[in-house]
């Protein structure tokens, strides 16, 4: 019988690792990653700076090739960048030319030349969807650190990508927007289910956000744990609250602050 497909592996990951530096003296940045994320499951990844969170992101993009293992999208081997996954970076980089609606649309324009009312229809929904109706044409230096950021994800959307890779996307925040973002984005993610990866410095909004955690060692990353987070869904702020919420981000800053201990 055929394995249902709300079960299938859409993005794997099987003893992957990258060296940047030929010279064998020198550690990898990531060795030995297995990692399986199911379709529209939410993962987040943690660990030290520098240990390799970023690389791991890139490569499953197509921005990187792995030096050792395979990844894979779908079944097939990732060997560039690809129109079903969108990228989230830490900054919306957003053209200060364009007004938010120009920004949200410019992906097609840059891939197909144009675009049509259909897709601005799509645009102003997804904008609507993000509480920035109001704002469409307003320029990005109008709109807050966080709005700008919404639009950032709203334009990663536009194309309806089935992956949504996300690289520390509120780390330029402060911690009240962050948090305001972080329920944002769940609000998008239900309304429209992506398979997600992101990645973050903050254990707890991994906890708040995610499905599982991935937490990653010092350099060279490997995995320490892929942890279940057992909280029910939606998440409010009263989860933050919840006993269980604190055991998981305990669990999370054992492994990073105290790895023998854990």
């Amino acid at each position: 019988m055929a394995e249902p497909a709300v079960n299938r592996s859409f993005v794997k990951l099987a003893g992957v690792g990258h060296r940047y530096d030929p010279n064998p003296a020198i550690p990898p940045a990531v060795t030995g990653i297995d990692l399986d994320i199911h379709r529209h499951e939410f993962v987040a990844v943690v660990g030290p700076s520098g240990c390799g969170k970023s690389t791991l992101l890139r490569m499953i993009a197509g921005l990187l090739k792995p030096s050792e293992g395979r990844v894979t999208v779908f079944g097939r081997a990732v060997d560039g960048p690809r129109d079903d996954v969108g990228i989230v970076f830490q900054k919306p980089t957003l053209l200060p030319w364009l007004n938010v609606r120009k920004n949200v649309l410019f992906p097609l324009r840059h891939k197909y030349g144009r675009y049509n009312r259909e897709d601005e229809a799509r645009a102003d929904a997804l904008l609507a969807m993000a509480g920035l109706e109001a704002f469409a044409r307003k320029m990005p230096d109008e709109l807050s650190g966080g709005m700008q950021q919404r639009v950032g994800i709203v334009r990663a959307l536009l194309l309806n990508p089935d992956i949504l890779l996300m690289d520390e996307p509120f780390s330029a925040l402060d911690a009240m927007t962050r948090e305001q973002i972080g329920f944002d984005l769940l609000s998008l993610w239900q309304e429209q289910p992506k398979t997600v990866l992101f990645i973050t410095h903050s254990i707890a909004e991994a906890v708040l956000l995610a499905d599982r955690v991935l937490v990653m060692s010092r350099r060279p990353g490997t995995v320490l744990d892929l942890i279940d987070v057992d909280l029910p869904r939606p998440r409010t702020t009263h989860t933050i609250s919840d006993a269980r919420f604190g055991e998981l981000t305990d669990r999370i800053r054992k492994h990073i602050y105290e790895p023998d201990a854990a």
